[in-house]
Parts: structure tokens; sequence; C-alpha cells
């Protein structure tokens, strides 16, 4: 199989899960395979290039993939197999026609690796996790230490491997990284999620499209966020006056004024949250199932899928 994923050229470890989780369960990647495996992330929606530039008769699975909610319906035809969707707002988005379990990263319980990150030893009473688009915004690790925190990059720049051991050696996250918060809550570590580049930087509406069917999917309906406005209106009008036709860039927000808020309402959030263990182990369950169905069709014959 060929598996369908974003990659940002700065790295991302939600999406750079993907060519880590997916050989240990189904083999290494064919690149002349014709079936195309799309696992984590928010890759559903019809303007996608990654979709367009698929062959339209090769084979597609969707396993724990998400929609990401646009003006255009997606369309899938009858190349397409939907295993199981992220959760219900991703099955409401296509009128109910598929079913969800979780997100594809829960998948991660399937591996050898699991028993081993769950028996890790917790160094870090509490780690800070940024969004990946934040990082251009803050040195985040100058922030968790000022905030007596431990550090974890986004950005996954020493692997994947290495971002989970530091979310497993950890006793709590605080997270604006929804992976974070998925990886988290599959690791046993209780989680707080912040917001603060986000709902700018992808669309309010996406965003919280996306965390409320991560979270309904594993039965949880509130959680109390902690929130830092990106952009602070002082001065507004002096700071478009210096731009031409008033376009600000990112540059011009107060980072001090931003900076000092961040510090505040990151300091010792009180609100955690954790999946019931009863929830995870159908999770665990359900994929398994799924996990076993694909590998004895493309063991029999990959024509079987469909």
């Amino acid at each position: 199989m060929k598996y369908i994923y974003y990659k940002s050229h700065q790295g991302n470890f939600g999406d750079d899960l993907n060519p880590w989780l997916w050989p240990k369960i189904f083999g290494e990647i064919e690149t002349n395979a014709e079936i195309n495996f799309l696992g984590i992330g928010s890759v559903l929606h019809q303007d996608n290039k990654l979709l367009q530039e698929l062959h339209p008769n090769q084979r597609k699975i969707i396993f724990g993939t998400g929609i990401r909610p646009s003006h255009t319906r997606l369309l899938l035809d009858n190349t397409w197999q939907v295993k199981f969707l992220r959760g219900p707002m991703s099955a409401r988005y296509l009128n109910y026609q598929y079913k969800h379990i979780a997100d594809a990263a829960y998948a991660l319980t399937q591996t050898d690796d699991y028993k081993q990150l769950l028996a890790t030893n917790k160094k870090y009473k509490i780690s800070l996790m940024p969004y990946y688009k934040s990082c251009l915004f803050f040195d985040w690790e100058t922030i968790a230490k000022e905030l007596g925190y431990h550090y974890i990059s986004p950005l996954s720049e020493l692997g994947v491997e290495h971002t989970l051991k530091e979310i497993a050696a950890s006793e709590l996250l605080i997270t604006e990284a929804m992976h974070g918060a998925i990886l988290a809550d599959i690791l046993r570590v209780p989680w707080h999620r912040f917001i603060f580049s986000g709902r700018v930087m992808e669309g309010g509406d996406v965003s919280e499209f996306k965390w409320t069917d991560f979270l309904q999917s594993i039965q949880i309906n509130y959680t109390q966020d902690s929130y830092i406005p990106l952009y602070r209106k002082t001065n507004w009008n002096k700071i478009t006056d210096r731009i031409p036709n008033n376009f600000v860039k990112a540059e011009f927000f107060l980072k001090g004024e931003v900076k000092d808020k961040l510090l505040q309402t990151l300091n010792n959030p009180t609100d955690y949250y954790l999946s019931q263990d009863g929830v995870l182990n159908n999770i665990h369950e359900m994929i398994s199932h799924e996990v076993f169905s694909i590998k004895r069709d493309l063991t029999a014959n990959p024509s079987l899928l469909f």
C-alpha cells in the first residue's frame, strides 16, 4: 500500500506519525502499489491536492481519517472503502453513511511499542506542547522554562519515537496540538488544551470541528480550555497606518503583551482530561478488528478489499 498523508516542510508530529506507525502494522510503503491508505490527519475534503493527485481508478482505504469541513462536499465513489472515520462529526458530515471509531493514531495500541511506552518512567511533572504553527511566534522552550515545565516540540526534530517517549515520560501534558492530546490520551497521560494560534492559522470552524470530532469519539463532551488571544487591538490604528493597504502581518502582533498573557494563563491550569479505560479498551478492540480484516484481505487477495 501507499500511505497518503500531509507532510509539513518544518515537521509536524501528528502527520509524521503516519510513516512511522503504518509500516509497523501493515508493512513498508510500496510506492508503485495500487492501493492508497489514508490514516492520520484531517485530509478528507474535496479540494485537497493529496486527494486530487490520486489516480481516479485506484483503490483508497480510509482508516480513522478526519473530515476537514469545506464548502465543497466530499464525494466518494466505489473506489473508496471507508473502514472508519475519526469521530461522529466526520460521520455526520458524510450523512452517517460510514461508521466512526476514533482517530487513526489510536492504532498505536496495536503495536509492540505500546506496552513499552506505557511502562516509561515519569521524568517530567508537566510538559508543554504547542501547535506546530505556533512555533513561528515564540521560543516555546524558553516559555516552558519560565513556567517550570518541560518542553516537547511538535516538530519532532528528533523523530516521532522520541516525541512519544517524551509524552509518555510526562505526568501531565498542556498541549495546543491535537495529536499531543490524542497521544497523551492513548499513553494515559492527563492533558489540558490551550488555544493560541490554531484558530487563526487553520480557521476557527476547522479547528473546533477537528477537536470536537476527536473529543466526542472518546466520550468527552466538554473541556475547560485555556485561551490566549494571538492579536491584541491596542494601538490598532497606529499599526495599520504603517502597513500598505491595512494588511496586518503576523509579526505585528504585540509579542510582549501576548507573552505576558500566555505565561499568566498557562501557569498551573487545574483541568486535565483523560478518557475512561473502558472507552480506550473498546477503541482498541474495534481497531484491532479493522486491522485484522485489512491484513487478512491483503494476504488473500488485495481485490477482496472491495
